[in-house]
């Protein structure tokens, strides 16, 4: 009979960072081969998860189709999942056979080499991911980024067209930023297409921009491999904005920013799929048909156009897992018909080339007045990216995007500063 069921509750945390001596404490694997019956040996498949949208759609499809694995999803809070699985990795025991990670939280861990080669799996299928989205480290390939968090830039047109305003066909940042330079101007100061979300949210906000013009922070063997220029530039690309008075200062966590969104205060921000669209939705729904979706502005007319990514997700199986071959089939069943299905209902973005009338990712979506938002959020990719060292890459970066916001230092040689901190890791 088919069990599964889902615990929920935070876990207590545990101080600790992540450790690369990890790739000397994994758990040997046992054998997990189906019996001669064709059931599986290992029966209980264990996944530890963070969000509240995907869970219930293992229990429901992932259960129905494999009936004979015992599964039990675990619910531990985004801030506690990588203490909790450092815990466990060291000690090699109380593994789950999956966890559910971010790509920020995954880079670091990658690198230990304690998780499942899928590439197997993945590596004939490759051509069928967007770009950026497979996960792995050296030759390997572990997993997927679902959900993924292409940047677009939503505006409130109706707004704008009450003072004769609108965001031009194909814009460069250079034609949004004359756009928020007439709204502040017809507005007297109080209308704002950009925003600055405080603190990590801040500096992850700036990484978007810099990841969109092809900027990273570490290459693939973990070196820094940060471009100096490109990073201040764009710093100071969003510090400039704020001195001509163009930036609203808030976060979509926070009540106010959607009073701010309903009395047209914000009228046009950069930010992701669930943030951008589903939360407008669900917070303004009286706003149907006042919104669009500009795709993310090129840098300079004629160049590439590329976004950067805020969020997304990834499950991914542990080397030391008891249920190898549960992980492999749980991963893999995200990218059947039903799996792709369930990431479309839950995460909107499906990183993934559907076989033909599987998926609607090109469905017009009247609140944004019939603009077909996902496909073309996904129409616009973003370049690869690493997250190793990223505990350090972040907090090194957050205290530079404070700084130059605050004039403290310049944008440059908060930079500066952020990356010798960084060498010095």
């Amino acid at each position: 009979m088919k069990r599964s069921r889902i615990i929920r509750g935070a876990l207590g945390a545990v101080a600790l960072g992540v450790a690369v001596a990890l790739t000397a404490c994994s758990a040997p694997a046992s054998s997990d081969g189906p019996t001669e019956s064709g059931a599986p040996a290992v029966k209980e498949l264990t996944v530890w998860a963070f969000d509240s949208k995907t869970p219930p759609k293992l229990q429901e499809g992932f259960a129905a189709a494999y009936p004979d694995y015992d599964l039990n999803i675990v619910q531990i809070p985004s801030a506690d999942m990588v203490q909790r699985l450092v815990v466990a990795l060291q000690g090699g025991s109380g593994l789950p056979d999956v966890v559910q990670l971010s790509p920020r939280d995954a880079g670091g861990l990658l690198k230990t080499g304690q998780f499942l080669d899928m590439t197997a799996e993945l590596e004939p299928i490759k051509d069928k991911f967007a770009e950026g989205t497979l996960v792995g480290t050296g030759d390997e390939l572990n997993t997927f980024t679902m959900g993924p968090g292409n940047m677009g830039l939503w505006v409130n047109k109706a707004a704008l067209a009450e003072h004769g305003l609108s965001i031009p066909d194909d814009p460069t940042w250079d034609d949004i930023v004359d756009v928020a330079k007439k709204l502040k101007d017809a507005s007297g100061g109080t209308q704002y297409l950009f925003i600055q979300p405080p603190g990590t949210n801040g500096f992850n906000y700036f990484n978007a921009f810099y990841q969109s013009r092809g900027g990273t922070w570490w290459d693939d063997d973990g070196n820094l491999s940060a471009d100096p220029e490109l990073a201040a530039d764009t710093l100071e690309f969003l510090v400039d904005l704020d001195k001509q008075g163009l930036v609203y200062h808030g976060i979509w966590t926070d009540p106010t920013w959607w009073d701010a969104i309903r009395n047209k205060t914000v009228v046009g921000w950069g930010m992701n799929f669930g943030v951008g669209s589903t939360n407008l939705q669900q917070n303004v729904p009286e706003q149907s048909g006042d919104w669009e979706l500009v795709t993310w502005p090129k840098w300079k007319a004629g160049d590439k156009q590329m976004t950067g990514a805020f969020g997304g997700s990834m499950y991914i199986g542990l080397k030391a897992a008891k249920n190898q071959q549960g992980a492999k089939d749980l991963l893999m069943w995200w990218l059947s018909d039903e799996g792709l299905k369930a990431q479309q209902d839950t995460l909107g973005i499906v990183a993934y080339d559907a076989p033909e009338g599987v998926l609607d990712q090109d469905k017009a979506d009247p609140y944004f007045g019939g603009q077909t938002v996902i496909e073309d959020l996904k129409s616009v990719p973003y370049p690869a990216t690493n997250y190793l060292n990223w505990p350090q890459t972040s907090s090194a970066l957050t205290d530079a995007v404070d700084k130059a916001f605050a004039g403290d230092l310049s944008p440059q040689d908060a930079i500066d500063q952020a990356l010798q901190e960084l060498k010095s890791e």
